[in-house]
């Protein structure tokens, strides 16, 4: 496999693409009141559509609501002040917009990372004088005497590219395949589980880091297998433990038991034979997809314990390698085979394969 190629991958698109039509319905709704200021002889400058367009789609938490509508018209308002020609202060404006957005309500629960805050800003900033421009150009052309159904339009145009001026912070960038994967998989897994995939892509990075800082050889390259499938067996016991999650999640085990007990005693309490029996079957129906219940949460478990001991055979590859790192370079090589060789004999003593599981052979420490 060749873990250099690049990939993009795109992380929470729910929020973009939330985001993103709840921007486009705020951008409307400003256009509407343009257009029926106009009657007033009031214009609205249409780079105000980023305002609107970040106000609607912002997604903060309860505890930060009021600092994102009140940041948001002061801080987006600052560019105007500076009586700059346009687009410049739209753009800034909506830079400014698109950062506070993604600080503090990008969605969910979540803060925005101070990588994907820049990279929406500048995106945003980017594509703002785009939008004006091409409001510009189906206002002359399809609305020359502007009116409510051109300044709806226009004021819509501009948000959408603000919105999908966002898009670069949903954007990340991995050159290894394996990390790819596991990035993947992060908002697919939640507790316990999802502690230990971050700490499965922590220890994979730091592996494959020191890994490529020793000389380049067969040696090397099988080192870098090694801790591919490593890494790779984690994250299919992830990805295992997080279906199984969402199977268990649907169906309550308690609410079914009562059902169970309750079916028997209706069962036992009826005198017609034919509708004992159905009510036996019934029960012993229930009966059946209770005792699937158990088993997946039992086979959830031993996923979990697997996933616990793949991290610990990464955390020794790791202090391993940290040894490595400290011999001559001209050792490298061949201690990096032999390293190779060890981690892949510790894989050999596998736990007996869960039944109907895509994730059974995986590797484990011995002892």
């Amino acid at each position: 496999m060749n873990t250099m190629a690049p990939s993009l991958q795109l992380v929470h698109r729910d929020d973009f693409e939330r985001r993103t039509l709840r921007a486009l319905v705020g951008g409307a709704a400003l256009g509407l009141l343009a257009g029926l200021a106009e009657g007033f002889d009031l214009t609205l400058n249409p780079g105000l559509a980023v305002m609107a367009a970040a106000l609607a789609g912002a997604r903060p938490k309860p505890s930060t609501q009021t600092l994102l509508w009140v940041g948001v018209p002061l801080l987006a308002a600052l560019p105007y002040l500076f009586r700059a020609g346009a687009p410049v202060p739209q753009a800034l404006s909506g830079a400014i917009a698109a950062a506070l957005v993604l600080w503090i309500g990008p969605g969910g629960e979540r803060l925005g990372k101070p990588s994907e805050v820049a990279a929406g800003a500048v995106a945003t900033g980017a594509l703002v004088p785009l939008g004006l421009y091409v409001q510009q150009v189906m206002n002359a052309r399809f609305f020359p005497q502007e009116g409510l159904l051109g300044a709806l339009v226009g004021f819509s145009t501009v948000a959408l590219f603000w919105g999908v001026g966002t898009l670069a912070s949903h954007v990340t960038v991995h050159v290894d395949a394996v990390e790819s994967r596991g990035g993947q998989l992060e908002d697919r897994v939640g507790g316990e589980a999802k502690e230990l995939l971050e700490r499965t892509r922590s220890l994979y990075r730091q592996c494959r880091t020191l890994t490529l800082k020793m000389p380049s050889g067969a040696g090397r390259d099988e080192l870098l297998g090694v801790l591919q499938k490593m890494a790779n067996e984690s994250f299919t016991l992830a990805e295992s433990h997080a279906e199984l999650e969402t199977q268990l999640a649907a169906v309550v085990p308690q609410d079914v038991e009562a059902q169970v007990e309750q079916l028997r005693q209706r069962a036992s309490a009826t005198e017609d034979a034919v509708a004992r029996r159905q009510l036996e079957l019934a029960a012993s129906s229930l009966g059946e997809e209770l005792n699937r219940l158990q088993l997946l949460a039992r086979k959830r478990s031993r996923f979990l314990a697997q996933l616990h001991a793949q991290v610990a055979l990464l955390e020794r590859a790791r202090m391993s390698l940290v040894g490595v790192a400290g011999s001559e370079a001209s050792a490298k090589g061949a201690q990096a085979a032999h390293l190779a060789q060890r981690l892949a004999a510790l894989g050999q003593d596998n736990p007996e394969p869960i039944d109907e599981s895509p994730g059974a052979s995986v590797t484990r420490l011995r002892g």
